[in-house]
């Protein structure tokens, strides 16, 4: 099957994480995306190589492209990308402020040779304000965020950012991507390209539904103490975690905390040969929860739920002695009850046991494919499927200019060209293609 977006091309200017995943995400779904490549690269290839211009991180974001090497600062590379410009319906763009301008890589230039293109554009700040000029990367926008300290809450008063994936990368991806498609949909209305923008800041504010929602009438007359207590330390020079600590230690809970210590059935317990985890979100699974480990919890007579109720020693003694119980049985001990209650739970898993999973292997959701150089790389698919068209490339991800000679053909340049431009230096033929 065709995917979805078969028959839609887009050009990827994009490096590191967040605007290539947008591009991997267009190509599962059946888009042509040519990655145009410096000719060093995407700096991505060069972080951690196992191989010449190749490595995991790079790998793992560009499934189903092709690669062009082409040199901006030259003539022939512009001539290339404004050929490309004009068949193309989407372009990618990840630059530092100001340098697709430079580059004549900018939005108001190429849409004068293509009134029609989609240019999603992906920035650590945003294309205004006060840190509109500012770089980053995921960590330095989770650390501006608020997801760093609201992470460190409880734990060991070390900043804490979110390490399993560049959670503000892959989001900003998703959202350019989720951009890219409405905006075509747009154009079949209204046969207009546009811009859009989304940036690393505004996905790591997007993601955090709890931190971030003030009930004003609750949490302002809060919020404005906090701040003010902070403003109040910074000028003393104590240090905002003392603040916190303090606020906690009065009973001062900030709006959106999770009541870890107070909600015993949604937490990871160790066992006798691992850990285990439940996840009980209502009252009706958490009395069945509470049923099979064998303890009595006054707050679940009700279906409403206040994490609260207990006071702190009550409630760290029940947590102590579900802790205790946990510990006395294996995790195939435990699942087998709450599995036959509808008690949302299962074992922590290692990541490198889910390549060979049942659940992943039923759906398909790793696959292999086949790198010129590398050979068999088993990776994670699209976790969306469609009953009507394909949804994850079976294309690896190119090696370095591997499809050079191959695009620039289909722009409508002979050998001879391309010859010419390779003397020049405009563009660079890969060692595969």
């Amino acid at each position: 099957m065709a995917g979805p977006l078969s028959g839609v091309r887009v050009i990827d200017f994009t490096e590191y994480v967040a605007g290539p995943y947008a591009g991997q995400m267009l190509a599962d779904m059946g888009a042509d995306v040519v990655k145009f490549e410096p000719p060093i690269g995407d700096f991505w290839r060069l972080t951690n190589m196992i191989a010449a211009d190749e490595s995991r991180g790079f790998i793992s974001v560009n499934r189903g492209k092709r690669s062009i090497v082409v040199d901006l600062k030259t003539d022939g590379g512009h001539e290339v990308v404004h050929r490309a410009v004009a068949t193309a319906d989407v372009m990618l763009s990840s630059y530092r402020p100001g340098v697709a301008s430079r580059l004549g890589v900018d939005y108001e230039t190429l849409s004068t040779i293509n009134p029609g293109l989609i240019y999603a554009r992906n920035t650590a700040f945003g294309p205004n304000g006060p840190y509109s000029d500012k770089t980053g990367f995921d960590l330095v926008a989770q650390a501006m965020t608020g997801i760093v300290a609201f992470e460190s809450q409880g734990k060991d008063g070390h900043p804490h950012s979110i390490t399993t994936a560049a959670i503000t990368d892959y989001l900003s991806g998703m959202n350019m991507a989720f951009g890219v498609v409405n905006a075509l949909y747009q154009r079949t209305q209204t046969g207009k390209g546009q811009m859009i923008d989304t940036s690393l800041f505004a996905s790591g504010l997007a993601m955090q539904y709890r931190p971030l929602l003030s009930i004003e009438m609750f949490d302002a007359s809060g919020r404005a103490e906090l701040l003010g207590l902070l403003d109040e330390a910074r000028g003393q020079g104590i240090s905002v975690d003392e603040v916190l600590a303090r606020q906690a230690a009065a009973g001062h809970v900030r709006p959106g905390a999770p009541a870890v210590a107070t909600n015993p059935y949604y937490q990871i317990y160790k066992t006798r040969d691992g850990h285990f985890v439940i996840g009980c979100l209502n009252n009706r699974l958490r009395r069945a929860a509470a049923e099979i480990i064998g303890v009595e919890d006054t707050r679940l007579a009700t279906n409403e739920w206040d994490s609260t109720a207990l006071d702190i020693e009550d409630a760290a003694r029940l947590n102590a002695r579900i802790a205790d119980v946990f510990a006395s049985k294996t995790n195939a001990e435990w699942l087998a009850p709450f599995e036959a209650a509808g008690v949302p739970c299962g074992p922590v898993r290692i990541t490198e046991e889910l390549y060979d999973d049942p659940q992943v292997q039923a759906q398909n959701l790793v696959v292999n494919l086949e790198h010129p150089m590398l050979g068999t790389i088993r990776t994670v698919g699209s976790p969306i499927k469609m009953s009507d068209a394909e949804t994850t490339s079976h294309r690896a991800s190119p090696m370095l200019g591997q499809h050079t000679r191959e695009v620039l053909a289909e722009l409508g340049y002979g050998e001879a060209e391309v010859d010419a431009l390779i003397t020049a230096k405009a563009v660079r033929q890969g060692d595969v293609g």
